[in-house]
């Protein structure tokens, strides 16, 4: 009888115990929690990219369809006033694994200091939640690959003040330097989706892969998902689409500021100010540099060259750049001594690019002997917002427009070119004053956190530390979206921090 039926109809009369609306990192995590729990799960992903792509797997080549709209959702933001009044483009992933499918793969948990600086005022206690994901059971962190270059680089680094350290999540050494940790095994990518298909309990999951149109209600209760092929009903929604995606299906569902919506001409259901507001991302900067003596990528990656890595790569070599990304070593500095302050990171790139050309093709590197050193702070201050209205979607990311940021990526670019002179190489010449260099150079580091953000009260946010949306039941956020600031210098980790918090309030993890 079923089998006659239109598919919008069949799914109109199914339900689940929860409705995981992203497939992200956070989505399938939970997922992954909540069948091991013995819940009844549906998953919505719009992204048809099962995460198995070559491309995918192998670390560096990521670097080739970071552009392409198959793997990401690309947008340009508002115009950057304070950063040379640029559109600059805003890439989220898509797909099973979502941005953690088309990231750098470095994996840090970051300080654990800076969790309590952050969530203790809202009643949440991170510690034994860094401890285990410490210990590796997140996902394998090896080094990345390493060379002289990288070498030069820490020791300039120490020479200058900054500490190497084995691993900068161990307790008090973060402040440091380390050659990155990357979560692949024997040189591939191993990030949730690998360790949601060797865990979840698969028959407690279903995988819908249709666009989400809206949450649906009865009154203020959430009950349900609706996508382009009808309405699954649920005992709980869980909205986990990022930075940038949340947000938005919270608008379109009516849920938000209600004069935003009135002139996007939707509906308002529930008056939730601060949905889109508190957006924060890395603004990176590049300093190239000459490296007379040392081949980077511009070089590595062309011709017998190219060859000779993918053959040791394919080898089992542990010394091929294909195992990790464009960067291989990292220093974090405290400013004032203090980590979870203001504080900034510069890292080694093995490479150097036209940073406003990179489109379906993915990055490309120039052929020149250089390599740069980006440069970004930790723990921005600066703040944008996701809007949507009657010409659409607005995404803006708030580069520099607080002077504290200002100040701290200008210490980072003094710095930056000590610890270069400090190698025995010099900056590319500039004729431009530091502050003009800066405003013109920076970009997304692709770290969207905030836009939903954890508050005690609606007064100041979307979620409660419960991770359910405020004046709303039956509703929860978990992403990058509820994170109330920057946690560690890349946002992967911390993310499956949120997700493993939110299954210990509801009880699925041991």
């Amino acid at each position: 009888m079923t089998g006659s039926l239109p598919r919008a109809m069949i799914l109109s009369t199914r339900s689940a115990d929860i409705a995981i609306i992203g497939a992200g990192a956070a989505g399938l995590e939970l997922a992954r929690m909540a069948s091991n729990a013995g819940q009844k799960v549906v998953l919505f992903e719009q992204g048809v990219s099962n995460g198995r792509h070559l491309f995918q797997r192998i670390p560096l080549m990521v670097g080739k369809i970071i552009g392409n709209k198959r793997f990401v959702d690309a947008s340009e933001s508002v115009a950057q006033v304070a950063a040379g009044n640029r559109q600059l483009p805003v890439l989220t992933g898509r797909g099973l694994g979502g941005s953690s499918r088309v990231n750098g793969n470095v994996a840090y948990a970051g300080p654990v200091e800076r969790y309590g600086h952050v969530f203790t005022p809202l009643g949440l206690d991170f510690a034994d939640i860094l401890k285990r994901m410490n210990t590796g059971d997140t996902t394998p962190r090896p080094h990345s690959w390493n060379d002289a270059l990288s070498a030069k680089f820490l020791d300039a680094a120490q020479a200058l003040g900054t500490p190497k350290v084995d691993d900068p999540d161990a307790q008090g050494a973060f402040a440091g330097g380390s050659i990155l940790h990357v979560n692949t095994k024997r040189g591939l990518r191993h990030n949730h989706l690998e360790g949601y298909r060797d865990t979840a309990v698969v028959e407690n999951i279903e995988i819908i892969r249709a666009p989400v149109t809206g949450i649906a209600f009865d009154g203020t209760r959430a009950t349900g998902v609706t996508s382009q092929n009808g309405t699954i009903q649920a005992g709980e929604v869980i909205l986990c689409a990022g930075a940038i995606g949340s947000p938005l299906l919270l608008m379109q569902s009516g849920i938000g500021a209600a004069d935003m919506l009135a002139a996007a001409g939707l509906k308002t259901l529930h008056d939730l100010p601060y949905v889109g507001r508190h957006l924060k991302d890395h603004a990176n900067l590049r300093l190239p540099f000459s490296c007379e003596g040392h081949d980077t990528l511009n070089q590595k990656t062309r011709g017998l060259r190219a060859l000779w890595e993918g053959l040791k790569f394919i080898a089992g070599s542990k010394d091929t750049i294909l195992r990790g990304p464009g960067a291989s070593a990292g220093v974090n500095v405290a400013m004032g001594g203090d980590i979870i302050e203001d504080s900034y990171r510069i890292q080694l790139v093995h490479f150097t690019q036209d940073r406003s050309a990179v489109g379906d093709k993915g990055i490309v590197f120039e052929r020149q002997q250089k390599a740069s050193l980006g440069i970004y702070a930790l723990w921005p201050k600066s703040q944008g917002a996701v809007r949507i209205g009657a010409q659409g979607v607005q995404i803006d990311p708030g580069f520099l427009t607080d002077e504290a940021d200002v100040q701290t990526t200008l210490q980072g670019m003094k710095q930056a070119r000590a610890i270069m002179a400090e190698m025995g190489f010099e900056p590319d010449p500039q004729e431009a004053p530091d502050e003009d260099t800066m405003r013109s150079g920076v970009y997304s580091g692709y770290h969207l956190i905030g836009s939903n953000r954890m508050s005690m009260d609606a007064d100041s946010g979307v979620v409660g530390p419960d991770f359910a949306v405020h004046g709303l039941t039956g509703l929860s956020v978990c992403d990058a979206s509820v994170l109330p600031d920057h946690l560690s210098s890349h946002s992967y980790l911390p993310v499956i921090a949120m997700a493993r918090m939110f299954a210990q309030t509801r009880g699925w993890a041991a």
